[in-house]
């Protein structure tokens, strides 16, 4: 059997043990609100036996380490929830702030609402004789006004898809910068948890923060982790590696060159030499993701179809007004859009108006005496494979015959746009063009702009009534373009598509509020999941005051055993030292 100061031995190291059980479970309660603190207790593992004829004797307990309760893989479950949570909600957030501007509900506040406003302003128009009788100025001016708002309504709400779309690139640049101060805290501290654990000893606290920073990390973008045998993490995306072991890897939110500012996000390599590799398209969930998908995928999906309703808006209303006429013929006129290079083919890239196409085609103007008698109709032939509007300007002052002063003259304006001018006492107006010409280049048409980022109503008849283009023939009680025009609201004008503009709008909305249900249903469901995830966690790592009070009674107990044991030993030695010999005496 073992001697009794083996035993004294194995009483010292239950007080040792109990003690530093006592120790850890206070701690425990110390940092119960301590946010990411992990739960920890004593490891114990029994002493190296005593083997003696008599048999094998146990020696006590060994402390092997304060280790923390954790499970790694549930945790990893977590942030990949948490990523996607942070992710939907972020698009629940975003989109939240456009269906409340694309609200059609609040009377008064919608596109939708300015838009009949406008084709009932026409349509009211139509039903009035196009003179100048006082009942007739109103309603033109009431078609002016209408379209005024619809253009402001169109510009705005463009302008805040755009500022929206701004803000998420602003953010994009800034969680990117974020990123990298948490990869290089977190090589730091593999280099410190390394240093501290090859001796032995658990690097709690610093574990503690390093999840707290992988944590944080799942918050902005999804990623993989491993760790090694040295208690090193390597954290990847998309298999691009940000930290490894003792080094991080930096990522860059690099803008475009010229007009479009959007950051791109790349990845780059510790070495120089080697180029970054655009790696934007990797972040599919975490705050990034939903930003970058925001700013490239919805938000301008929601621009494009903007821009398309205005710009079938501008070309279908300005395709009948161009060759309409009001009360007021022409005297002259300048094109509100002009080309880069007026030498160069209407079909090029340096000699277009950058609008709608221009077609082999036919434009004729006609041209009236000072009695408003047609005096000649002067027609334009326009091939956009040969023409430059250097060469239709000569062509329409050619066109009586006469370029030195005939009844209609063109000429180069600012900006390289196109100015039309009549033969004094003579008047004009376009009375047909099968080219899209007049539409291209922004003459006499009702809109100018070419989608809803420009859209506006024309100086010109915004400036004089007069000259809005309600009549197809200048007869007076001709009001059938201003029928035409109206009318405009229920036909088939987008490509590929059977809607009519009033469908194309509702649809567009239809989308917004799809888009946000969907991200409303994916939000409450990850959060539900992550919920589950963190009570799950919560259980195993967190620290439950009734457990560790429990515990630390239970130790207390034990610590009062191995003193009473302790105590027995210290009699047994002091009886053999003191009281046996005494024989005799």
């Amino acid at each position: 059997m073992s001697n009794l100061l083996t035993m004294l031995s194995t009483g010292v190291s239950g007080l040792f043990a109990t003690q530093a059980q006592i120790n850890v479970a206070g701690n425990n309660i110390t940092n119960i609100e301590t946010e990411g603190y992990t739960r920890q207790r004593v490891s114990l593992t029994t002493s190296l036996s005593q083997v003696t004829a008599n048999g094998v004797f146990g020696t006590g307990v060994t402390i092997e380490d304060v280790t923390q309760v954790y499970d790694s893989l549930l945790a990893a479950t977590l942030r990949t929830e948490s990523s996607d949570l942070y992710y939907y909600s972020t698009m629940q957030d975003e989109l939240e702030a456009v269906e409340i501007y694309f609200n059609e509900l609040e009377d008064g506040s919608g596109l939708g609402e300015a838009m009949s406003d406008y084709f009932d302003a026409w349509s009211d128009l139509a039903n009035t004789a196009t003179d100048e009788s006082d009942e007739a100025e109103i309603k033109k001016q009431t078609v002016v006004e209408t379209a005024a708002i619809l253009a402001e309504k169109l510009r705005a709400s463009y302008g805040e898809l755009e500022e929206l779309q701004s803000s998420c690139n602003d953010q994009i640049a800034a969680y990117v910068a974020r990123i990298n101060e948490i990869s290089e805290n977190i090589a730091y501290l593999n280099g410190e948890i390394a240093a501290i654990e090859v001796t032995g000893v658990s690097a709690n606290d610093l574990r503690d923060n390093r999840e707290n920073l992988l944590n944080e990390l799942a918050k902005y973008t999804n990623f993989n982790s491993s760790e090694d045998a040295n208690g090193q993490i390597s954290v990847y995306i998309n298999g691009h590696t940000l930290v490894d072991d003792g080094q991080s890897f930096t990522l860059s939110a690099v803008q475009a060159s010229g007009e479009d500012n959007t950051y791109s996000i790349y990845w780059n390599t510790s070495d120089s030499r080697t180029e970054g590799v655009d790696i934007t398209s990797s972040f599919k969930s975490g705050v990034i993701g939903a930003y970058v998908d925001l700013r490239d995928d919805v938000l301008q999906g929601y621009m494009d179809s903007l821009n398309e309703l205005a710009s079938v808006l501008i070309t279908s209303t300005n395709e009948l007004h161009s060759v309409g006429q009001g009360t007021e013929q022409l005297t002259q006129i300048t094109s509100s859009n002009g080309v880069p290079n007026a030498t160069y083919a209407l079909n090029s890239a340096a000699g277009s108006f950058g609008t709608s196409e221009i077609t082999n085609g036919v434009m004729r103007i006609a041209v009236y005496d000072s009695e408003g008698n047609l005096v000649d109709n002067l027609d334009i032939e326009i091939d956009p494979e040969t023409d430059s509007l250097k060469s239709i300007i000569d062509k329409i002052s050619y066109a009586d015959g006469n370029p030195n002063g005939g009844l209609v003259q063109a000429s180069l304006s600012e900006d390289n746009t196109i100015k039309i001018t009549s033969e004094s006492g003579y008047t004009f107006t376009f009375a047909e063009d099968t080219s899209g010409f007049l539409v291209a280049s922004g003459t006499y048409g009702f809109f100018t702009g070419k989608d809803a980022s420009d859209i506006d109503v024309s100086s010109l008849v915004a400036n004089n009534i007069s000259y809005l283009a309600t009549s197809t023939t200048g007869v007076v009680g001709d009001n059938s373009n201003a029928a035409n025009i109206a009318a405009l609201k229920s036909e088939s004008l987008f490509e590929g598509s059977s809607v009519t503009m009033d469908g194309f709008y509702a649809l567009f909305v239809s989308e917004i509020a799809t888009d946000k249900s969907t991200a409303d249903v994916y939000t409450a469901t990850k959060q539900n999941a992550v919920d589950e995830y963190e009570l799950k966690l919560e259980s195993i790592s967190g620290v439950s005051l009734d457990e560790e009070l429990t515990n630390i009674m239970k130790f207390q107990r034990a610590y009062e055993a191995s003193a009473r044991f302790i105590t027995v030993i210290d009699e047994m030695l002091d009886k053999m030292v003191n009281g046996l010999g005494t024989g005799g005496r």
